[in-house]
């Protein structure tokens, strides 16, 4: 639908959709065709151009391999299990764009909003991706990975040494107390904390990506920690706005006569004669229905009496007629 389409959108983006909310072989094959090459023809010149994939069923298709092959595109197919430590976009990429549309859309929900409209979504989008795909993020993908410039040992490496990580102890991580058994933690101990955390992880042997995200999480505790102290400070000042809000207008109302330059005492003053003479009608009209209900359970008394009159005077003239 259009209305999911916001217009700050760039006109050179594609979108596309499935009924089942899963990527297709049909969808490779688009891709290929109207993206990818589009995107990379005139600069490559009419040379080859190289494109990585993952070796996803979309990507080895007999469409998308025979349109590469009649288009000049080198598919290149990494490893399994590889993509965290060979592909750019892992590497630099996709985690800058996860934490800015995670800033992004924190803020929503630390609202409480239960739904997100997908136009909603794509203007978070266009924000975090401003933030998360830029270029110096692609080059540093590209020389993460050891691709450009290429680096052979340091792929080696790094897979050299996630190959057998040896057990963690449980002893070897001096994890406060403190912080297990609180729900949130103070600033002080969960940093402290973090801090013994990524020192034990960083002199392991543990994977990479096991060391890099464990120093990601610990930083985003810390992130949350303090993004929801803020939120808890402007939501109670938000409340108390809107509670001294709502006694200013619940408040009496006094039109001030012939009164141009009054001063507070006085304005106080003449609000607490207003409201004392309020209170007194209120009383005085209660005093009054009270006794409008009175002088109508009596009548209806009477009433009650002359009818039961009536009724014995016709029983006696029914007998005399008999």
């Amino acid at each position: 639908m259009s209305s999911w389409i916001p217009k700050e959108v760039d006109k050179d983006w594609h979108f596309s959709c499935n009924s089942k909310g899963w990527t297709s072989n049909v969808h490779g094959g688009q891709y290929v065709e109207k993206c990818f090459d589009v995107a990379t023809r005139d600069k490559a010149n009419g040379q080859y151009r190289l494109l990585l994939c993952d070796g996803h069923d979309s990507h080895i298709s007999a469409q998308f391999v025979r349109y590469c092959l009649d288009h000049k595109i080198v598919l290149f197919l990494l490893p399994p299990h590889s993509s965290h430590i060979l592909q750019p976009l892992d590497v630099g990429v996709f985690g800058p764009l996860k934490t800015a549309m995670a800033i992004q859309l924190s803020k929503l929900f630390a609202s409480e909003i239960s739904k997100l409209p997908k136009v909603e979504w794509v203007e978070k989008y266009i924000l975090a991706r401003a933030k998360g795909i830029t270029a110096l993020n692609i080059q540093g993908g590209w020389r993460g990975a050891s691709l450009f410039p290429l680096n052979r040992h340091r792929v080696l490496r790094t897979i050299s040494d996630s190959a057998t990580p040896p057990p963690l102890q449980e002893d070897s991580m001096p994890i406060t107390p403190y912080l297990i058994s609180s729900s949130p933690p103070d600033a002080i101990t969960l940093r402290t904390t973090n801090e013994a955390f990524n020192k034990v992880i960083r002199n392991s042997m543990l994977p990479s990506p096991v060391r890099n995200h464990g120093r990601r999480l610990s930083g985003i505790a810390e992130y949350f920690q303090a993004d929801n102290a803020v939120l808890r400070k402007e939501n109670g000042e938000l409340k108390e706005f809107l509670n001294k809000r709502t006694e200013r207008q619940s408040g009496k109302r006094v039109i001030l006569k012939g009164k141009f330059v009054i001063t507070t005492e006085q304005i106080y003053k003449d609000l607490a004669d207003a409201e004392r003479k309020t209170k007194l009608s209120k009383k005085k009209r209660k005093r009054s229905r009270a006794v409008s209900e009175e002088e109508e359970l009596e009548l209806l008394e009477v009433f009650d009496v002359v009818e039961d009159k009536e009724r014995e005077i016709q029983d006696c003239i029914a007998v005399q007629q008999s």
